[in-house]
């Protein structure tokens, strides 16, 4: 059953680029005192059961907070506002939006304000000016201002690029609640993918005993073969990269086999899973929505629970140690 109180939440809370301290705190929240955090500023939080070490994970699943958005530099030489660092869509999506800003230390969505854009030319470049009462050079990011709705099976609203698989993974982290299972939630995804490598960095040195990584996000159902909004993937390729295609296979005939709906695929876009398949077998999961980047898209409750349902499967086969292919070298 989702909590949709929490999902939406969760969905509004503004945090782009690694200014993710507002959602980071609202996680924190919902995970509880049972599980451990280590937090790196400008790259990660990795939740782990309290008394576990890195050196107990085995499983980890992956999401990034981030949203897209922008950030402020300094001020427009030839009238009001500021220029703006778009990220995630051209400047004229966020200047026809309703928009909110906030300072990049703020700790909650309570300290976001409104703001507003226009598009100009810039040295012959297309830039968003950003007009509004509390602006800081180079230190205020802004996003879109969207009440999340729920209509039937659809979920409508900004941010569901990642803010819903995030559900996905937390919810199967808080159901598996094992201290060989760690979610690990990485920023600045949609405009600094190299971020994650903080990440990656870490767990190279200290999880040595990491047996599959499933990173979790949502492409635009356009971007992804045979595409259902109520039923997630598992994409063997993302764009020209190999995400373990034999691995991706293997796996989904294990979770065929135990009636576990989703299907195979692969996608046109990519994620930042390519930055973690050097450190163990790893399963690329898509849930895609009903548009992309915009201050309004859809997806399905239904694809939720099956992409949470999933999620949970892959990280009991995997504890079990039936969901990976073994060794075929006579």
């Amino acid at each position: 059953m989702i909590d949709t109180a929490f999902l939406k939440e969760l969905i509004e809370v503004p945090s782009v680029g690694t200014a993710c301290q507002p959602i980071i705190n609202l996680l924190q929240a919902r995970i509880g005192a049972e599980f451990t955090s280590r937090w790196v500023s400008d790259g990660y939080v990795l939740f782990q059961k309290r008394g576990a070490t890195p050196q107990d994970l085995k499983v980890i699943y992956v999401a990034h907070l981030d949203e897209i958005g922008g950030c402020v530099y300094g001020k427009y030489a030839d009238g009001e506002g500021y220029i703006t660092r778009c990220w995630g869509n051209q400047p004229s999506i966020f200047a026809n939006a309703e928009l909110q800003a906030f300072d990049y230390l703020a700790e909650s969505a309570d300290e976001a304000f409104p703001v507003s854009g226009r598009v100009e030319s810039v040295d012959g470049e297309e830039r968003m000016v950003l007009i509004g009462e509390g602006i800081r050079p180079y230190r205020t990011v802004f996003t879109f201002k969207q009440e999340t709705t729920f209509d039937g099976d659809t979920i409508a609203g900004k941010a569901l690029d990642p803010r819903v698989t995030l559900y996905a993974v937390l919810e199967a982290t808080l159901q598996l609640n094992s201290p060989e299972v760690g979610l690990l939630c990485v920023m600045a995804e949609e405009c600094a993918m190299d971020v994650a490598r903080k990440a990656v960095v870490y767990l190279q040195d200290n999880a040595p005993n990491l047996q599959l990584i499933v990173n979790a996000d949502v492409p635009w159902i356009r971007n992804i073969g045979d595409g259902q909004l109520d039923t997630p993937a598992i994409r063997i390729f993302e764009g020209r990269n190999f995400i373990d295609p034999m691995v991706g296979i293997h796996a989904s005939d294990v979770l065929e086999r135990k009636g576990v709906e989703f299907h195979l695929s692969a996608a046109r876009s990519g994620s930042q899973t390519l930055l973690f398949t050097p450190l163990a077998p790893t399963l690329s999961i898509a849930l895609p929505s009903d548009g992309v980047h915009l201050p309004v898209v859809k997806m399905s409750l239904k694809g939720t629970e099956r992409c949470i349902s999933l999620l949970k499967a892959i990280g009991e086969a995997s504890l079990n140690g039936d969901l990976l292919p073994t060794a075929r070298i006579a």
